[in-house]
């Protein structure tokens, strides 16, 4: 098997399950993605900002982008192959309802977030 197969399988296989389940291992990595853990504070001090300042629009374009360089940098593979690979193992409803939930993430880690620094 190729490198490309082995990503593309490995995405499939950590999208298996249900991603409507907020404990979906791909959901709560995605979690440590945005705070940070896989490239530090400042990765999650950008994180807020940008989830901050967005459009539902520009959410949606950032969540979908932040996906994928995750999902890209936990298989060790290209930002494209990773789209390929992600759109590949889902269908297109399966894809939106994942897109939704993780916009959905994203607000409730801000406001998580936001209220703890206010609290500090």
């Amino acid at each position: 098997m190729t490198t490309e197969t082995t990503c593309t399988h490995q995405i499939a296989n950590e999208l298996a399950g249900d991603l409507t389940d907020p404990n979906h291992v791909s959901r709560r990595y995605f979690s440590l993605w945005l705070d940070g853990s896989y490239n530090g504070d400042e990765s999650r001090q950008g994180n807020l900002a940008k989830i901050g300042s967005s459009t539902p629009k520009q959410l949606r374009s950032f969540v979908i982008s932040e996906f994928t360089k995750f999902m890209a940098a936990d298989a060790h593979c290209s930002y494209g192959h990773a789209q390929k690979a992600i759109v590949a193992a889902l269908p297109t409803a399966t894809l939106d309802q994942l897109t939704a939930d993780l916009i959905n993430d994203c607000q409730e880690f801000y406001t998580d977030q936001t209220a703890d620094e206010v609290a500090a």
